[in-house]
């Protein structure tokens, strides 16, 4: 079995600004970088080290990574990248269209010149897999990536899936095993509580 804690980054810029940062970037402010060593803190007390990490391409994530895990020897795959938003990339948030749902913004992007949500599931299940694949077993991962990429994957690969709102640097538990993906739990490691924990059947 493979144990992996797929995370969020931390606060940006742009989500100070309010504004859509999908495929595009901005840096972690002061309160992310602390979310970030706050994400440390909790590996830590769990005594969890971890046998790989991987990042998505974007600097937001790859300084998460290396601040939550103290390692600079991670992997950047753009499979793990954020849903790119076409042109509205950079604009205020206040320009999204309203949710769809369980699909998020559904294939409005599209005509943007953005990426469908059926387009981020596929890929993200796609990388993910293919990375939990090269794994010895057991192992245990490290993956940082973001909200919309992260909200998306698991709706694809877990039947009953939370409805919750992931915080920055909000802290997924997953096993694979058998080719199926199981969410433990959800942290947020800022507040030092667990979101959600998955009920064990008796």
């Amino acid at each position: 079995m493979r144990t992996f804690y797929l995370m969020r980054h931390g606060q940006t810029r742009f989500n100070v600004q309010q504004r859509i940062q999908g495929a595009s970037d901005s840096p972690l402010t002061e309160l992310g970088i602390e979310q970030a060593k706050a994400a440390k803190h909790y590996f830590d007390q769990k005594g969890v080290v971890f046998d790989s990490i991987y990042t998505s391409t974007q600097e937001r994530a790859c300084d998460t990574a290396e601040l939550a895990s103290g390692r600079t020897d991670y992997v950047r795959l753009k499979g793990l990248k954020e849903q790119d938003f076409g042109a509205f990339e950079g604009q205020q948030e206040y320009l999204n269209p309203p949710l769809q749902g369980d699909i998020g913004y559904g294939d409005y992007f599209v005509t943007y010149g953005g990426e469908s949500y059926l387009d981020v599931r596929c890929r993200m299940e796609k990388t993910i897999r293919q990375l939990l694949e090269a794994e010895k077993e057991p192992s245990t991962l490290l993956i940082v990536s973001h909200g919309a990429a992260i909200a998306q994957f698991y709706r694809q690969v877990i039947a009953d899936y939370p409805r919750i709102r992931m915080t920055n640097c909000a802290i997924l538990k997953f096993t694979y095993e058998k080719n199926r993906f199981d969410l433990l739990s959800v942290t947020d490691p800022v507040q030092d509580k667990k979101v959600y924990i998955k009920e064990e059947a008796h």
